[in-house]
């Protein structure tokens, strides 16, 4: 990331689709893992989210390789994982005394996810040791429960966790998604978030952190919009986008089979411009007419304008309250082979 933009903290985040059987028709044959955020926390309170957070040291550290290498993999048996393009600048500028960014940021992901839902997507030698899968690998049992709060008290523990039993996180089963950069004009937290997609034969057991979740939910993309439409379950932008893509996938085959193919063609950037109208708050997105073509780090004001004028190129979500999110969209193509979101009807 450039210097001017160290103010984004980094952090990482897990979108989790699991195959599912169902209780009632659906046409998704998987649902996916949201949070709900503890009303206490500073950055978007009792928002449902996917599981995620900031980096830390300890997934910067060289001793991973030397956990990978007591297994049998080189450096190279992660190459696979590096975009080929479209690699925003939170990912470049590897230290070469620092584990390549593409793998701390899956590692990061892996660990958050453990910590806040219970989920270890680990894999052992005993056990399978594939890295070509499509399919995300996870462990449980009862005797991780006890080392998801040491971890959650201190990251470096999930190295030695692994080390004690002799198992290593599953990052090849992390696919490159996208990248969600808060809006300047947030002028308090302010995070560049790389979203990576994994996806699982069947639905894990959580346990959640009850210190910093209120509630953790598996639901369809469909579902989850429609009680964001009527006010239920409140989503963050990033959130609300995502679900509508997802939205287009009912197979989780498909999904996977499209999340491993992608992968190297990178992550999408998205960077919000925030404009207020009568109509409300949008959040114009890249590719849309109105976006800046020069975005900066000191768009810190949110413009005011009566009404948008009219546009041709249309990338943008309307907010009529906290809970009222409309999708808009016309003549957007993804720069990077991705899925084009389902717009609001």
């Amino acid at each position: 990331m450039s210097a001017h933009l160290k103010v984004w903290r980094e952090s990482a985040s897990l979108i989790l689709a699991a195959k599912a059987i169902f209780s009632q028709p659906s046409p998704f044959n998987y649902k996916v893992l949201c949070l709900k955020r503890s009303s206490k926390s500073k950055f978007m309170p009792d928002t449902y989210v996917f599981p995620g957070g900031n980096i830390s040291k300890s997934d910067n550290t060289l001793d991973w390789l030397k956990l990978y290498e007591k297994f049998g993999f080189s450096k190279q048996a992660f190459d696979d994982l590096r975009p080929a393009e479209n690699v925003p600048a939170v990912l470049q500028n590897d230290d070469e005394n620092s584990l390549p960014r593409y793998l701390s940021f899956r590692i990061c992901a892996i660990r958050e996810t453990f910590e806040e839902c219970g989920i270890l997507m680990c894999k052992s030698p005993k056990i399978n040791s594939d890295t070509v899968s499509q399919w995300a690998s996870f462990i449980g049992g009862h005797e991780f429960i006890a080392w998801q709060q040491r971890v959650n008290d201190d990251p470096n523990e999930f190295l030695n966790m692994c080390k004690h039993f002799e198992i290593f996180p599953d990052v090849w089963a992390l696919k490159n998604w996208s990248h969600w950069m808060t809006p300047a004009s947030n002028k308090t937290h302010r995070f560049s978030a790389v979203f990576f997609i994994a996806t699982t034969h069947q639905m894990p057991n959580v346990h959640g952190d009850d210190k910093e979740i209120q509630d953790l939910m598996w639901t369809t993309p469909d579902e989850c919009l429609q009680m964001n439409s009527k006010g239920t379950v409140m989503l963050p932008v990033p959130q609300f986008y995502e679900m509508s893509r997802l939205k287009t996938v009912l197979d989780v085959n498909a999904l996977s089979s499209f999340a491993s193919n992608r992968a190297r063609f990178g992550f999408e950037t998205f960077w919000p411009y925030r404009i207020d109208t009568n109509n409300g708050v949008y959040t114009v997105l890249p590719g849309d007419d109105l976006y800046p073509k020069n975005m900066d780090k000191d768009f810190t004001e949110i413009p005011r304008l009566n009404e948008l004028p009219e546009s041709e190129n249309k990338h943008r979500v309307l907010h009529k309250s906290a809970y009222s999110n409309l999708l808009e969209i016309e003549n957007f193509s993804s720069a990077c082979r991705h899925i084009v979101p389902m717009k609001s009807i």
